[in-house]
């Protein structure tokens, strides 16, 4: 008997050896294997899944089920792994601490750090091994599959960008001292879920919407798109603003609509068929008790936020269980930050928690979870609106503000669910408090110059920074135009000298930086002024230059002609004399003489015209002139 119990012990431990031996030529580590072998009676008797397992173990439910079954290592199914487990799972590593660090490996990145790995960092044999299942050693998408099938830790996920200054901003320790101080607060001022409030804005373009509806449509066979046409929009209606407030037990405050316009001038048209005595207010297709506040443009800007945040305060947080301590979460925008607008929060004993700078994101329950949606609501609206319109037909039809917000409260209705609304809080972690909510948006960070941190998980980081939030909870720090960091801003004596002091001090130093803006610009606008008038005076005196320069062309010109016309009547006088001449001689010369004399003959002829002339121009001389004719007679 004890013979056969013993034999039956060695056959037992010499399966279980094989067996062994078996798992590990399926390439799992020795605790892996351990482990595997501890769980085959709970795997046979059904008490563990075999999907468990194969998660647990990182490996594939095949594997596990033969082992189950008794048939691993008699039964091959397929060829070996070209990587061992242990290969794959330092891979697992590395794709997940990349995510972490906001840096996801692609499919190439993987498959070029395997070819990598075979072609150079192992061993000849094995290379040539791997080089003849993978090409040039580099593993295409079916291994891929497979490595995503045996690590379901790893998944796909399309890629969003996301800005470095946000990414170091969700560090573990920024997240949970924001975590740390909510909870003192909130225990602090033993705050109720339906006193947590969250308020934000959301601006809304209408023109923006209306062309990023992009949806496959039924059209005309062949057709190479389908046009949709959108009317356009009035002027009053290209912007909009919603400020929503919800709380963290699901309800939620009227919200407010920021429109363009003029204040105290509210918005009317005549109702359709309902005679010229009838008024329509822009307010009546808002929700109930919606306040308008208008603005140009209609953002939000420090005055109008303070004007909001008197109204909310006067109107509705001092009937809202007044006795009660509020909280109202909001970003830590500039605008935000006012000692007016918070003085009458504080006065009706409303607690201002401002988030951690660019972490509402991931922080901020309205842009988590509710102005996506809403934004999408609107635009199927909006829509709506185009087909009702039958813009086709009637294109002259426009966009009014009036149809914007009657379409933007449709959303609005739509969108803001109590059931959302507390969804919103939960995932950020507020209601209930829960700091594992944002260990999603982490990121990881380390440096080669000093240690690494040893990590933990943010809930744990939270308890631990508790007592240094604690120290710093009226500690308010100013710095570039808000508070420095996460800061929950309850209005007591000492913090409303100190708000009050840097509320002075910052519009001195914008009343000064605005001075000196008009300053500069007056200095800029007397030298355009003086250079337009310099270069006015140079343009006359060009203009004087070019004047005297065609004047004194013009005269030049009219002396030149006066010289020419002087020369032209000298040559016609001395044509004229000699002309006259000639005809003088012609008149004395006798008819009939001189034909047939010889030259001397008319030339002592000539002598003696002309020493006639002479003797009868000067008397004196004539005797003279008497012996000279009667000698050239002679002659």
């Amino acid at each position: 008997m004890g013979r056969r119990s013993a034999s039956g012990r060695h056959s037992r431990s010499s399966a279980q050896g094989a067996q062994a031996a078996s798992t590990r030529k399926w390439g799992l580590s020795a605790e892996k294997e351990a482990l595997l072998q501890a769980w085959l009676p709970q795997l046979r008797s059904g008490e563990m899944a075999v999907v468990h397992a194969a998660n647990n173990l990182g490996c594939s439910q095949g594997l596990v089920a033969r082992a189950k079954n008794g048939t691993r290592g008699v039964l091959s199914r397929g060829r070996p792994p070209v990587l061992t487990t242990e290969e794959e799972m330092a891979i697992e590593k590395q794709i997940l601490y990349w995510h972490a660090r906001g840096a996801p490996l692609l499919e190439v990145d993987v498959c070029a750090s395997v070819q990598q790995y075979i072609n150079h960092d192992v061993e000849a044999s094995r290379s040539a091994a791997a080089r003849a299942v993978f090409k040039d050693g580099r593993p295409g998408r079916q291994w891929m599959r497979g490595f995503l099938k045996r690590h379901p830790k790893i998944g796909k996920a399309t890629s969003r960008s996301m800005d470095a200054v946000r990414a170091a901003a969700t560090n573990p320790e920024n997240l949970a001292r924001m975590m740390a101080l909510l909870k003192l607060v909130r225990e602090e001022k033993k705050v109720s879920a339906a006193n947590v409030f969250n308020a934000d804005e959301c601006g809304i373009k209408a023109k923006d919407l209306l062309g990023s509806r992009k949806k496959r449509r039924l059209v005309a066979s062949g057709s190479s798109g389908a046009r949709v046409v959108v009317p356009n929009v009035s002027q009053g209606a290209d912007f909009l603003t919603l400020l929503p407030v919800i709380a963290a037990d699901g309800s939620q405050l009227p919200p407010t609509f920021i429109v363009k316009g003029t204040p105290g001038n509210p918005k009317r048209r005549r109702r359709i068929g309902q005679g010229d005595g009838a008024w329509e207010f822009l307010n009546e297709l808002a929700p109930p008790d919606a306040p308008f506040l208008y603005r140009t443009p209609a953002g939000m800007d420090g005055d109008t936020w303070t004007e909001w945040c008197v109204f909310i305060a006067e109107r509705v947080f001092s009937k809202l269980l007044p006795d009660e301590a509020k909280i109202l979460i909001i970003d830590g925008c500039r605008a935000h930050i006012g000692y007016e607008a918070l003085a009458a929060l504080a006065r009706v004993n409303v607690e201002v928690f401002i988030l951690a700078a660019n972490t509402t994101h991931a922080t901020q329950q309205l842009d988590v979870t509710l102005f996506q949606p809403l934004k999408y609501e609107v635009r199927e609206e909006l829509a709506r609106e185009t087909t009702e319109t039958d813009i086709v037909n009637n294109k002259q039809a426009t966009l009014g503000i009036f149809d914007l917000v009657k379409r933007v409260s449709r959303a609005y209705e739509k969108t803001f669910t109590s059931s959302l609304i507390r969804v919103a809080f939960k995932e950020t972690g507020v209601e209930p408090w829960d700091p594992s909510k944002l260990e999603k948006h982490t990121a990881m960070s380390d440096s080669s110059k000093r240690t690494r941190k040893r990590k933990h998980t943010l809930a744990r980081l939270t308890t631990r920074m508790a007592p240094t939030v604690a120290k710093q909870r009226h500690s308010l720090q100013w710095e570039r135009g808000t508070l420095r960091t996460t800061q929950a801003v309850f209005l007591d004596e000492d913090n409303r000298k100190w708000l009050a002091k840097q509320q002075a001090e910052r519009e001195a130093a914008e009343k000064k930086k605005q001075d000196g803006k008009r300053q500069r610009a007056h200095a800029t606008a007397n030298r355009k002024e003086e250079a337009v008038k310099k270069a006015a005076e140079r343009q006359q005196r060009l203009l004087l230059a070019q004047e005297k320069k065609a004047a004194g062309a013009a005269a030049l010109e009219v002396r030149r002609a006066a010289a020419e016309a002087k020369r032209a009547a000298t040559r016609a006088a001395k044509e004229a004399k000699q002309k006259a001449t000639d005809e003088r001689r012609q008149t004395a010369r006798p008819a009939g003489r001189g034909q047939g004399l010889s030259g001397r003959a008319a030339a002592a002829r000539t002598a003696a015209s002309i020493a006639a002339t002479a003797a009868a121009t000067h008397p004196v001389a004539r005797p003279a002139s008497a012996a000279a004719s009667a000698a050239g007679a002679q002659t």
